[in-house]
């Protein structure tokens, strides 16, 4: 096999290698761990399994993207996309399907502690910009953006500075029966962004952002949030909203503490609006393992699911495949022949012809092209009466009988087929040996056949 071949086996065996893993470890009953932090399947104390199972309890349908946040296009709104602790930053076109998913009345919860996710948040700002200053009668720094560091609150925590306790909160739907809110480790939104204005969650006045999260003895400092600082913020416009700056509220360690799961349930009652009861979680923006089966699945599946998802690429995705696969298809115009020695055969002369049948049951076309092009010489020197091929012979005589040939061309094929000749057990492919076996037969009518 040639390079192009062997290509081809590892992409191939690349492909199935999501499926085999999945079907090895469901005959040797191997069950997948999920390790990644917020992950709806992990059970240990960073996981969400109990967020999810809270969320199922309602009556909610959570299913997880492991490929593409494009998938969110098929529900024309009509789901609430979760986002906690992102690590991977968005591409262009998921912030462009979770603009497009809020336009068309779909709800987003983003839940983030380090702003990790502020980077993904520069484009979508560009697309809500005049929405948000439509909406807000004071001039808004952006979107959405966390403040980096740690919060400390002083007034209102367990056991230490870093696990704050909530519990200011303004009139709204999300904070109905809310008593306080346990956070873990997280940050705040930033107060002068547009969901900082609209928050429903805030510290006590005796708080900040630490940005020296290694300082023994922090202090607040001119550069740092300080003050009521809110940690929770929701928009209604065409779509909702929510923002949260401590993902790990919702992990179960923390699920159980305080009103952190009564908080959960408002929040996917609020963004679903009553219209719709399916949840997609982004699984696709955790640390993934990469020799884990969702890893595999999310990198090949999410680029189909990329060009059929999106509005403007899904009518160019059959174009697309019809011209990456147009070179394996079969050339319509190439004439059919079931058996190449039917040329060359004589009378009684059955061993070329099984010598024939078997090279090419066998795939070693180096060798057909050797023995047609032995035959071809024999044939010219009985039929021209030569003492020895010689290919300028040929070329001599057959510009005469083919006009149609290139001289460039002619001792180019020529050239091949020695070569070829001189290495028989060359892999060859079967288009290039039925080319130069065309080749042969145009010779062997000219020059050998003719009356």
């Amino acid at each position: 096999m040639g390079w192009k071949e062997y290509v081809q086996v590892l992409l191939f065996l690349l492909a199935w290698v999501p499926v085999g893993m999945l079907a090895g470890m469901s005959v040797f009953g191997v069950e997948e761990v999920y390790s990644q932090d917020f992950s709806l399947y992990n059970t240990g104390e960073n996981g969400t399994s109990d967020f999810r199972m809270t969320i199922e309890g309602a009556d909610y349908d959570v299913k997880a993207i492991q490929s593409s946040m494009s998938t969110l296009g098929r529900y024309g709104g009509n789901a609430t996309l979760v986002i906690l602790g992102p690590v991977v930053d968005f591409t262009a076109d998921s912030i462009l399907v979770i603009f497009q998913h809020l336009l068309a009345g779909g709800g987003v919860l983003i839940a983030d502690d380090f702003g990790s996710a502020n980077s993904s948040f520069h484009l979508l700002n560009t697309f809500l910009a005049p929405l948000l200053a439509a909406q807000s009668p004071v001039n808004v720094t952006g979107f959405l953006h966390f403040a980096r560091g740690v919060l400390y609150d002083l007034d209102s925590y367990d056991k230490n500075p870093r696990l704050p306790v909530i519990r200011d909160f303004s009139s709204h739907a999300l904070t109905q029966g809310v008593s306080e809110l346990h956070l873990n480790y997280a940050s705040v939104i930033v107060p002068t962004c547009a969901i900082g204005l609209q928050g429903v969650a805030w510290t006590t006045t005796r708080a900040w952002c630490e940005y020296d999260i290694e300082n023994t003895n922090p202090w607040p400092n001119a550069t740092e949030w300080a003050g009521r600082l809110p940690v929770a913020g929701a928009l209604d416009f065409s779509g909702r909203l929510v923002a949260l700056s401590d993902p790990s509220m919702f992990s179960n360690d923390m699920i159980d503490k305080g009103s952190n799961q009564r908080f959960a349930l408002n929040m996917m009652n609020w963004l679903s609006g009553g219209n719709h009861s399916t949840v997609l979680y982004c699984e696709n923006l955790l640390e993934v393992p990469w020799n884990s089966p969702e890893f595999f699945f999310g990198l090949y599946l999410g680029r189909a699911l990329w060009l059929s998802s999106l509005p403007y690429l899904a009518p160019l995705f059959p174009l697309i495949t019809i011209l990456g696969i147009r070179k394996y298809l079969p050339d319509a115009k190439k004439p059919e022949v079931k058996s190449v020695s039917e040329v060359f055969l004589r009378r009684g002369q059955t061993y070329f012809s099984e010598r024939m049948m078997y090279y090419r049951t066998e795939g070693n076309y180096g060798r057909v092209v050797k023995m047609l092009y032995r035959r071809l010489r024999r044939d010219l020197r009985k039929k021209h009466q030569w003492t020895e091929y010689d290919p300028q012979k040929l070329w001599d005589l057959m510009r005469y009988k083919d006009p149609s040939l290139k001289e460039a061309d002619f001792f180019k094929t020529i050239a091949r087929i020695e070569e070829i000749s001189l290495r028989p057990d060359i892999k060859i492919k079967e288009d290039e040996m039925m080319n130069l076996f065309f080749w042969m037969r145009n010779i062997q009518t000219h020059s050998i056949d003719m009356k």
